[in-house]
């Protein structure tokens, strides 16, 4: 028997591995409408997972009923919309739904819940543990996100302090007692409440 020689042995082998690491990694469904989101879950996940992104609704329920899921990653809030209601059935809450009849004949798989929208994924992840579901929540932060995030709250604001200089005794304006009062008539303890209502 003669061996015809291949000149591109190494480039079919590298091909045949790389086959090889696509079908053993997990495959997993991730829903999402944000490009950035969705730029940033590719770079994090594609090394472990064979990772297919949907954009909508629709398009989710048409992609879980062809195949096996390994993972399943949703978003609640999209078609641009923030803090939809989970009613709304462009919403992911919808695929939940769903997913509670056609899982029966599929194999469940594991879900995340990765929306920002923590009222909405409480509730998703609620009706997924009671379908018996494996649901978690795993929020998916990409850069904008993150610095937001980051974010120092801002503290109380405080009244700002005049120099207080009493002119007389006399009857405050504000709360009619006899104090010591400002040129504006008005003494020091109803000038610091107006002051803390303005903030």
């Amino acid at each position: 028997m003669i061996f015809q020689p291949v000149d591109n042995l190494d480039e079919k082998m590298k091909e045949f591995y790389e086959l090889q690491a696509i079908q053993n990694k997990h495959r997993m469904l991730f829903l999402d409408d944000r490009t950035k989101r969705i730029e940033a879950a590719r770079k994090k996940y594609a090394q472990q997972y064979d990772v297919t992104f949907v954009h909508n609704t629709k398009e989710c329920l048409r992609y879980l009923c062809r195949q096996q899921w390994d993972i399943l990653s949703l978003d609640h809030d999209l078609d641009g919309n923030d803090f939809q209601s989970p009613e709304d059935t462009s919403s992911g809450m919808e695929v939940v739904r769903y997913m509670k009849v056609w899982m029966d004949q599929y194999s469940k798989p594991e879900v995340w819940v990765h929306s920002s929208n923590l009222f909405a994924a409480r509730v998703m992840l609620s009706v997924l543990n009671e379908y018996g579901f494996h649901a978690y929540y795993r929020k998916f932060e990409y850069g904008d996100e993150i610095k937001f995030g980051d974010a120092t709250p801002s503290h109380k604001p405080e009244p700002i302090k005049k120099d207080w200089h009493s002119v007389s005794k006399n009857v405050c304006v504000s709360c009619a007692l006899v104090l010591w009062v400002d040129k504006n008539g008005q003494c020091d303890e109803c000038y610091e409440r107006e002051l803390i209502q303005c903030a």
